[in-house]
């Protein structure tokens, strides 16, 4: 008798407990990361703080000429650094590798970024015989200047893009076999300078 009462008190006990649980909505949403999920979640975010935030500075750069005209020097670096890249996995099965396949492929958007802007600098802009004394200082032009804005735009966010694809490539020696992964590294030691070089750019259109 003394048992029997004794489970019917534990029960309602527990029934009360139950009963007063907060299920709340953020309780729901939380979402458990492992160290290296983690990781990526923070480099994520670095990349979006350092590149999300360029864009008025992207259009300081490209008031003058001049300032076009520098950054149109460092598209063509980043230009080349994505070929030096591609070229470098040339003889690289690298369809077999998804991630490493994915990164491959956004870099050749930039590439491809890279030469609407070289060729609007051209093309629209009329830059091609730029000199420094002479066109340094002249405003840049309406169609020129969205143009390239729009594209620069794109551009970042390519860059950005690939900085995030490169840092879920394995860390495993070994992991792609016998394709050139130093090509990674020195091709980020290029992209991450995009911000860099875009605020050195806007500093003299002054």
């Amino acid at each position: 008798m003394k048992l029997a009462v004794f489970a019917l008190v534990l029960g309602l006990c527990l029934a009360v407990n139950a009963a007063s649980v907060d299920y709340s909505v953020e309780d729901q949403e939380v979402n458990d990361f492992s160290p290296s999920e983690l990781a990526d979640e923070i480099d994520d975010a670095f990349v979006f703080s350092v590149f999300g935030i360029l864009k008025p500075t992207i259009k300081a750069s490209l008031r003058t000429l001049k300032g076009v005209h520098c950054t149109i020097e460092r598209v063509i670096s980043i230009r080349a650094a994505g070929i030096n890249f591609l070229n470098a996995f040339k003889d690289c099965n690298s369809a077999a590798f998804k991630d490493l396949n994915a990164l491959i492929n956004q870099v050749q958007t930039v590439v491809y970024t890279c030469n609407d802007i070289v060729n609007l600098n051209e093309n629209v802009c009329n830059n091609s015989d730029y000199n420094d004394e002479a066109d340094g200082q002249k405003k840049t032009s309406k169609s020129c200047f969205v143009k390239l804005v729009s594209k620069m735009v794109t551009l970042k966010k390519q860059i950005g893009k690939s900085i995030t694809l490169s840092k879920k490539l394995s860390s495993t020696p070994g992991a792609y076999g016998t394709c050139n992964m130093n090509a990674v590294g020195d091709l980020i030691s290029v992209f991450t300078e995009f911000p860099t070089f875009v605020k050195e750019c806007s500093k003299l259109t002054s």
